[in-house]
């Protein structure tokens, strides 16, 4: 009889914890995200996920934040058990990082529910996301995928193609010399490094400069963001690749603000 009702007791809580869970997402959504922004990123490889935590400030002003990456997997018998990533973090005006990962093999078996959370200094909880995954079918895939505000607005904005997939932008390379090309792999790489998701294109132009410089420039939609005179020196590369980059995580920001204040209007 004990070991029945300690088997209901734990049944009881699991379905507790995720009424709460639920009702915690559901209630509060609207709340989050709306100056730091916590989003799962998905990659799938030949046997596994990797779930990637990122966090970005859509807001000028640096910040202290704390996150919690929690991954929660439930067997037949609803035993669940809960691994957790938790650390503080400092997240400049407009950047965008990649915190933490995890992967997660196709063959496991049960449910898996993956939960992001930023907290700002105040313990109170500023960003979400939330991925779930079954394996009903013999193998894991993912059966929700909550996405973030921006991506929302893109998903208006944007008919999907009838195979479902939509193209992410490209950065582009115009290089002429081999500083241009180390500046485009520096840029790249924080590119890829920071998780960045959008739509547009960004067009790295190389073109002759004063004496034996070149100028370097980075676009959106035709629109300058940075531009400067070459070096070969890689710590001035990389230095150039970052601002470079900031420049243009700002940018998008404020394509997607103008573009949330439209949508609010109508």
């Amino acid at each position: 009889m004990n070991r029945f009702q300690t088997h209901i007791d734990k049944i009881k809580n699991y379905l507790l914890a995720v009424i709460t869970l639920f009702i915690t997402f559901g209630v509060n959504a609207q709340f989050y995200n709306k100056e730091y922004v916590s989003k799962i990123l998905v990659k799938k490889n030949s046997e596994f996920f990797t779930f990637a935590a990122s966090a970005e400030n859509i807001t000028p002003t640096d910040i202290d934040l704390k996150y919690d990456f929690s991954l929660y997997q439930t067997d037949a018998n609803n035993n669940v058990t809960r691994s957790n990533q938790s650390d503080l973090f400092f997240l400049k005006g407009n950047e965008k990082k990649v915190l933490s990962t995890v992967t997660v093999n196709y063959n496991t078996e049960g449910k898996i529910t993956l939960v992001l959370m930023l907290y700002d200094s105040d313990d109170k909880p500023v960003g979400q996301d939330r991925i779930e995954l079954s394996s009903e079918k013999g193998y894991q895939e993912i059966i929700k995928d909550k996405l973030s505000p921006q991506e929302e607005a893109i998903s208006q904005d944007q008919a999907a193609p009838q195979d479902g997939y939509i193209m992410n932008g490209l950065v582009v390379e115009n290089a002429l010399t081999k500083a241009g090309r180390d500046f485009y792999k520096y840029f790249y790489s924080e590119y890829y490094n920071r998780g960045i998701q959008t739509i547009k294109n960004i067009v790295i132009d190389e073109v002759p400069g004063r004496m034996r410089s070149t100028r370097i420039s980075v676009k959106i939609d035709d629109q300058l963001l940075w531009q400067f005179f070459s070096q070969p020196k890689k710590s001035y590369l990389q230095s150039m690749a970052k601002t470079a980059l900031d420049r243009c995580i700002a940018y998008l920001q404020q394509l997607q603000k103008q573009k949330d204040n439209t949508l609010t209007q109508y």
